[in-house]
């Protein structure tokens, strides 16, 4: 069995794919001097998306932390949102060909880049994301988006891993509403007894299914743990349910699912 089968067939079985050492040393150590300057706020838009720059990158600070001047910016954020639409080297990382390759096998498509996200968890006050699935957050499509996430740091246990209920991918539940998560689960609503933590090393990503249900812990080492992820969507995707500015959240502007040309050699 080759490889693009074998990931395909677990990422129907299972809802993700782990796919280890995805990028290699010199895009990784790239990416870990340009998150820090994003999260330094060193890097501002660059690009315009239909006539319009915005003044800054779209910034969720870690509740705890924001108005704290004894900590540095960088561990104040917990997350910054949109900057493949405005900067060129976000751009062309969404357009990555190893990532590119994984899509197209699990889509079985052409594919469409919606928004990335760099996601931080500041050593000992980062905050847990609650369990969810992503699909409570925006309007349905069809089929569901494909989320990308890679490790930046060493993702561990310790420092708030992803954790994983393989196999939840099949059915959208219903959350309620948080103020500081969004839309969450219940401990109720799943077996936690399956949750698998997802530990990873630097360059190393998952693929999953973006109503797999999923958490990470809150990070009390002293490690910050820093991770870069993408909403994938496919060529022959479908919209089920209305997709404008009103349904879906404050850090998604009214970007489209933009078509990724093939890269040379894909």
């Amino acid at each position: 069995m080759d490889t693009g089968t074998a990931q395909r067939n677990a990422f129907v079985k299972d809802g993700y794919v782990v796919v280890p050492d995805l990028i290699g040393p010199e895009a990784l150590a790239e990416l870990d001097r340009m998150a820090d300057r994003l999260l330094d706020g060193e890097l501002k838009p660059q690009l315009p998306y239909e006539g319009h720059v915005p003044d800054h990158f779209y910034t969720f600070w870690e509740p705890a932390a924001e108005g704290r001047s004894d900590l540095p910016r960088r561990d104040r954020v917990r997350l910054m949102a949109n900057m493949c639409r405005h900067h060129p080297y976000f751009r062309a990382l969404v357009r990555h060909p190893a990532i590119y390759r994984v899509l197209s096998c699990l889509f079985g498509t052409g594919v469409r880049v919606f928004s990335d996200s760099l996601f931080m968890k500041p050593a000992r006050h980062g905050i847990e994301a609650a369990m969810h699935q992503d699909t409570a957050f925006w309007p349905k499509i069809d089929p569901n988006a494909i989320n990308f996430w890679l490790a930046i740091d060493p993702a561990t246990v310790e420092n708030g891993c992803l954790h994983v209920i393989p196999g939840t991918h099949g059915t959208d539940l219903p959350h309620r509403d948080d103020p500081v998560q969004g839309h969450v689960l219940s401990d109720k609503q799943v077996d936690v007894g399956r949750l698998i933590p997802l530990e990873m090393e630097p360059g190393s990503a998952v693929f999953f299914d973006s109503s797999l249900v999923h958490r990470s812990r809150p990070n009390h080492s002293a490690r910050s743990r820093r991770a870069y992820a993408v909403v994938y969507g496919a060529e022959t995707l479908r919209h089920v349910e209305p997709w404008n500015i009103n349904t879906i959240a404050e850090a998604t502007p009214s970007y489209e699912f933009e078509l990724i040309e093939p890269p040379v050699g894909s």
